[in-house]
Formats: C-alpha cells, sequence, structure tokens
C-alpha cells in the first residue's frame, strides 16, 4: 500500500541576524517560501526569519569536471 503524502510541512526558519537560532513552522506544501519578522532573544529584537532549504543529497561520488588532456 503506497503512502500518501500529507498536506503540510515542517520547515525550518533561520534568523537573518546570523545567531544561528532558528524557529520550526508548520505550512501547506502549495505555499511560496516563507519570511517572517519574528523575536529572537539572542538579540533581543524583532528580525526577519527566512526559509532554509532542506535537501536531501545522495551519497554518491563526486562528480570530476577536470577536463583530460589532450592527446597529439
Amino acid at each position: 500500500m503506497a503512502k500518501t503524502k500529507t498536506r503540510t510541512t515542517v520547515i525550518k526558519l533561520i534568523s537573518a541576524a546570523k545567531t544561528g537560532f532558528s524557529r520550526y513552522v508548520v505550512r501547506p506544501r502549495s505555499s511560496p517560501l516563507v519570511t517572517q519578522m519574528r523575536y529572537d532573544p539572542i538579540v533581543k529584537q524583532h528580525v526577519l526569519f527566512t526559509e532554509a532549504k532542506k535537501r536531501k543529497i545522495p551519497e554518491t561520488q563526486a562528480l570530476n569536471f577536470q577536463r583530460r588532456p589532450k592527446s597529439f
């Protein structure tokens, strides 16, 4: 039996003040990227929080972009 996708997803909001403070918010899957003004307790003021991109990078061999030397 196949699993169905939920209508919501959990996203991570990171402080634009570069303090490393983050919040987690639930949002619908079809909504655009989230930016919110929230309180950052490290700098003790309201700052902009932006959505962090979560990417799954498969464990594969790294790509080699070096060119081979030409043989004449």
